[in-house]
């Protein structure tokens, strides 16, 4: 009787299973919608927790050395709190010099470019006349064309008015969605620091709440997969900057003996935007090639050679081999895990697709050779 009760609460079970996914799959839309507003919602708190993990890597080592110091008065370095709110303070202000000084490096010599671009509009402009003096003759036959043409005016009217409008839209659009940013960077930067604060308080309840829920193999084995992730996160961030700093300075030291102008600048935004896996470099290639094509066109493709060269280096000789060796991925999986969550999430996706990865590998690689140890294998 009880077996047929068991099978019966089954079949149940597996009948609104059924329903729900026949639902979900004629509601797609519904819940793209749902997901989306769950995510805006948390976004704030998601990039709070993102802070912490980068802000902690600093952190944890000023609390070492801050707890290391000898001297004669030890109280004050002996007091966690203490030592913990400065150890955080002093990482907030690392972090924020070395923004502070890629800031500083870039954005003035982009400002320059634009103050060179509209100084240089009357030349331009000349530029343009003697054009079309000297093409006087298809200007003509454009103009007659034109001329003979019906033209609606009231619709022509009507559709720069919908242009005027959609500018108007996309311009308020981009000032709320600034707006919105810092808001949640205010609330994500307070909430980091909560969390940074007392952080072994919540590692403490995170840890009784899987303990209290789970039994002892499973929550063992939660807490096995957040060690991996927490080491294999860690030392892919630490390494990435790295690598991101030896492709900028190479970059530096290549434009220099080249001598491409805007040696430090680009250099610079090349590696910042080598943070995003094997392909991010490119993003800087286009931005530098437009601040050298302002001043030495002819050395813009010098440039887009030299670059493309090292990135190619990079990313295939250099970048697998740090970064895999961090994370204790094999290249070839890199290369993969780049591709793959670049296509399924885009830059994110490239971003963390490598520590995911690994993630996954070093769990089936643990996995399974504790089931070959344990058959004898």
């Amino acid at each position: 009787m009880e077996n047929k009760k068991d099978n019966l609460k089954r079949i149940f079970v597996f009948c609104v299973i059924l329903i729900i996914i026949y639902w979900g799959i004629n509601n797609m839309n519904l819940i793209g919608n749902i997901i989306n507003k769950i995510i805006s919602i948390i976004f704030p708190f998601i990039l709070g927790g993102a802070l912490a993990f980068i802000l902690n890597i600093p952190m944890t080592f000023f609390e070492k050395k801050l707890l290391n110091i000898k001297r004669k008065k030890k109280v004050f370095f002996k007091n966690k709190k203490v030592v913990r709110i400065v150890s955080l303070i002093f990482a907030i202000i690392v972090i924020s010099f070395i923004l502070y000084l890629i800031i500083n490096l870039i954005v003035p010599e982009l400002i320059d470019i634009v103050k060179l671009l509209i100084q240089n509009i009357p030349y331009y402009a000349e530029e343009l006349n003697k054009i079309i003096q000297n093409n006087t003759e298809n200007i003509q036959e454009i103009d007659n064309i034109i001329s003979n043409m019906n033209l609606d005016t009231e619709s022509i009217k009507k559709e720069l008015m919908q242009i005027v409008t959609g500018v108007l839209n996309s311009s308020i659009s981009i000032v709320v969605g600034v707006i919105g940013f810092i808001t949640n960077l205010i609330i994500a930067i307070i909430f980091a620091i909560y969390i940074l604060t007392g952080k072994e308080k919540l590692k403490s309840q995170i840890s009784r709440l899987i303990q209290a829920y789970f039994d002892k193999e499973k929550a063992n084995k939660i807490f096995e997969i957040g060690n991996i992730a927490n080491k294999t996160f860690k030392n892919f961030f630490t390494v990435q900057c790295l690598e991101a700093t030896i492709l900028g300075s190479l970059c530096i030291i290549g434009m220099l003996i080249l001598n491409i102008p805007y040696a430090a600048p680009i250099g610079v935004l090349i590696g910042v935007t080598a943070l995003i896996p094997v392909v991010g470099a490119f993003i800087g290639i286009i931005i530098g090639a437009i601040l050298i094509l302002s001043v030495e066109p002819i050395k813009v493709i010098t440039f887009i050679i030299f670059v493309l060269i090292l990135q190619q280096f990079e990313g295939n000789v250099i970048y697998p081999r740090v970064v895999g060796n961090s994370v204790g991925l094999p290249g070839m999986w890199v290369l993969m895990a780049v591709t793959v969550g670049g296509s399924l999430f885009g830059i994110l996706g490239m971003l963390l697709g490598v520590p995911v990865f690994s993630v996954i590998y070093t769990i089936l690689k643990n996995d399974t050779e504790k089931r070959l140890k344990s058959r004898g294998v």
